[in-house]
């Protein structure tokens, strides 16, 4: 576990980078193969403009965000390391909010090349220059004007994907005095929190991206350290209320998959270069990554920490398909995940989070406010979710429905295609 220095940069060597692994068999390739008829999936990263695979409003190279439930935090401070601290940056640009990392310094130079993915050249140099004055500590007042120390950060993002925060960092991070806009102003605390943590219990049981467990510690000692922090989080005093005034959720999100540009044209200015989905020696899991940027854009809002478990009787009604249609069928009607969200989902429901009410148990919900902890899984639609849709999954959280088998028409593929 890092702790962040607020006057002392060390260099670290945290474990590497994790992508939470998902298998993938000969027949999933088949029917997707099938449904790249209709939306072209899987074709190689190309290196100008592509056609939209939806007639959403939203697919296109900027994000349009009204302001009917305030407007985004002028700079936010955001923590990993992950892919998803990544994701999260770029979604915050694109929405016009400028970002502080904080991250190892050994992770900038390939975080530099992750957070380019040759689609959007002004997205590319805006990811350029996040990493370029990315920080391995907090800002401090001797830093030069630009490096954030009471320049606009009134928000935190904690977005690591794997169990490298300690409650240590929690308590840094939440007092350090450079909040606010004015650097002869010392604001107490942040306006907006955000604590990413994990499904405390998941359906499928996902191995890690790099086949060994981080620090070498077992699935019960990593689930240890995340109950614990979210403990952590909770007792904080500006979290809890004791100091300052500042509104914080907790977003809960499944094994996550995705965040590459392979999709919509909205992703390219959102996308992280798919070479990061290379890191694993695990067969055809570049391929399971871009079905998730394909197909897996919509979202499931479910307050607290929930899945969306398959019914018995949506399993016996999917007894009746076998093989590619099958696999076919699970990528379409926007069939939900149980556990499963993509990081482009998960990345836009927290600007939402920051931009809007965060409400206590038993409040109003059509506020269009959002609750205190939530959890974030993904559906298979091709576009990510209008405004109007997130003021609806805020307002009335809980799992999607099972679309039924019997509605699914397998699509033919063209032979001479």
């Amino acid at each position: 576990l890092y702790f962040i220095q607020p006057t002392k940069r060390r260099d670290f060597r945290p474990s590497l980078l994790h992508i939470a692994m998902i298998s993938l068999t000969h027949r999933i390739v088949a029917a997707l193969v099938v449904l790249a008829s209709t939306a072209s999936a899987f074709a190689p990263p190309v290196s100008g403009p592509r056609a939209a695979t939806s007639s959403s409003p939203t697919s296109t190279t900027r994000l349009s965000i009204g302001a009917a439930n305030g407007e985004m935090p002028e700079k936010v401070l955001v923590i990993g390391p992950s892919l998803l601290q990544l994701v999260v940056a770029k979604a915050l640009k694109a929405r016009g909010s400028d970002v502080l990392l904080v991250c190892p310094n050994d992770k900038k130079e390939r975080f530099t090349e992750y957070i380019q993915n040759g689609l959007d050249e002004e997205a590319d140099e805006a990811g350029v220059e996040i990493l370029e004055k990315a920080l391995f500590g907090l800002p401090e007042e001797s830093d030069p004007v630009g490096f954030g120390w009471r320049e606009g950060i009134t928000s935190v993002v904690v977005c690591a994907e794997d169990p490298v925060v300690g409650g240590g960092v929690i308590d840094t991070v939440m007092s350090w005095d450079g909040f606010g806009n004015d650097r002869d102003t010392y604001v107490d605390g942040p306006k907006k929190a955000v604590l990413c943590v994990p499904l405390a219990s998941k359906i499928n049981k996902e191995k890690k991206a790099n086949w060994i467990p981080i620090f070498n510690l077992s699935q019960k000692d990593e689930d240890k350290i995340w109950e614990t922090l979210v403990t952590d989080w909770k007792e904080n005093p500006y979290i809890s209320g004791d100091k300052g005034n500042c509104e914080s959720t907790i977003v809960r999100f499944g094994s996550l998959l995705g965040g590459g540009p392979d999709g919509p044209m909205q992703l390219e200015p959102l996308g992280i270069s798919e070479r990061c989905y290379k890191m694993s020696l695990e067969q055809y899991r570049d391929l399971r990554e871009r079905s998730f940027d394909r197909y897996r854009l919509a979202a499931q809002i479910l307050e607290g920490d929930a899945v969306n478990k398959k019914p018995d009787s949506q399993e016996e009604k999917e007894k009746n398909i076998k093989g590619e249609e099958k696999e076919a069928f699970q990528a379409s009607m926007g069939y939900p995940e149980q556990d499963r969200t993509n990081r482009h989902t998960l990345a836009q429901a927290i600007c939402e989070s920051l931009r809007r009410p965060i409400r206590k148990a038993g409040e109003a919900t059509d506020n269009g406010s959002v609750p205190s902890e939530f959890t974030v899984l993904s559906k298979s639609l091709s576009a990510l979710p209008l405004e109007e849709e997130w003021d609806n999954l805020f307002a009335n959280p809980g799992p999607a429905s099972w679309p039924d088998p019997a509605s699914f028409v397998m699509p033919v593929l063209d032979e001479a295609s």
